[in-house]
């Protein structure tokens, strides 16, 4: 087990950093040239943040919660086998806790 963690680690921890650094050098070369040129580095700026993450985070959690508490239900009470029982009742209950969260953004007015 631990050399497979070990192997993981080198194959996907190691060049995600050098990609990751990559990124940001370039990123930096590219807002240095812009300003250099006298063009605006605006292009650069994140959108503004999503007030409504919390919401939906909250959603999935209840319902990833209740998912576990009726995987229990259903494994106490069918012949159903456990593992099936939790991942089905965790997958359906996180999924329509996501189609709500939907249907709620839907309805709630767009900030500008």
């Amino acid at each position: 087990m631990e050399g497979s963690l070990a192997i993981i680690f080198i194959f996907g921890g190691i060049p995600a950093i050098i990609i990751s650094l990559a990124y940001f050098k370039s990123r930096r070369i590219e807002r240095t040239a812009l300003i250099a040129a006298g063009k605006d580095a605006s292009i650069f700026e994140y959108g503004k943040p999503k007030h409504y993450l919390s919401l939906k985070y909250g959603m999935l959690l209840v319902g990833l919660a209740i998912g576990v508490i009726l995987g229990g239900v259903l494994d106490a009470t069918t012949a159903m086998h456990e593992a099936g029982a939790y991942l089905s009742m965790v997958l359906l209950f996180g999924g329509l806790s996501l189609i709500i969260y939907y249907a709620i953004q839907k309805k709630l007015p767009k900030e500008e």
